[in-house]
C-alpha cells in the first residue's frame, strides 16, 4: 500500500484541504480523488504527490467531470 498526499483547491486559490489517501496502486488513488471532485461544490482541483513528488494534477471541467494527468517531477 502506498501513502499519497493530496491538495485540493478551487481554481485561482492556493490548497483548501489536504488528505493523505492510502491505495495499492495509483489508479486507485485517482480514482477516488476523481469521486471527491466530482461530488465537491468547493474544490475543482487537486493535485497528488507521493513521496514528496507530484505524480498526478485532476481538475474538473464545468460539468464536474474529473481528468487526471500526469505530474511534473521524474521518477527517480
Amino acid at each position: 500500500m502506498t501513502l499519497y498526499t493530496v491538495c485540493y483547491s478551487a481554481r485561482g486559490t492556493g490548497v483548501l484541504r489536504t488528505e493523505s489517501v492510502v491505495a495499492e496502486e495509483a489508479q486507485a488513488a485517482i480514482a477516488q480523488v476523481k469521486r471527491r471532485l466530482g461530488a465537491s461544490r468547493t474544490f475543482q482541483e487537486a493535485r497528488v504527490f507521493e513521496d514528496g513528488e507530484l505524480r498526478f494534477n485532476v481538475s474538473t471541467d464545468t460539468r464536474g467531470v474529473a481528468t487526471a494527468g500526469g505530474g511534473t517531477s521524474p521518477r527517480s
